[in-house]
């Protein structure tokens, strides 16, 4: 029986090894997509998403509404200054391109703690 009880702890350890580990990798960013001659994600669709996916998995948090300056280039290291209300706090954020491929823009999303 001892064993038994031994061998369910080392996998409940293992289990939840794996779950901190998959949870800390995990991107804060989401996955856009571009469109246009001018190959671009569009301030409407980049402001969404930042709204939608900010923070998920990982925080209980997101902004109720995000306003950026302008649309995104769909080209890796571009970003686009934006401004995120938290609760009527408002925070500086930027959106950045991660990777491109084709029409796919993996973005991340970084806010600043101080008030804008």
């Amino acid at each position: 029986m001892k064993r038994i009880v031994m061998a369910l702890v080392a996998v409940a350890v293992v289990a939840l090894t794996a779950t901190v580990l998959v949870l800390n990798t995990a991107p804060d960013g989401a996955v856009l997509t571009a469109s246009g001659d001018t190959h671009v994600v569009p301030r409407a669709a980049v402001e969404k998403h930042a709204v939608e996916d900010y923070g998920r998995p990982l925080r209980d948090e997101a902004p109720d509404s995000v306003n950026c300056a302008g649309d995104l280039r769909a080209k890796k290291a571009e970003s686009v200054e934006c401004t995120a209300d938290f609760e009527g706090k408002r925070k500086p954020m930027t959106i950045s391109v991660t990777e491109v491929d084709g029409d796919r823009v993996t973005v991340d999303f970084a806010v600043l703690n101080k008030s804008a």
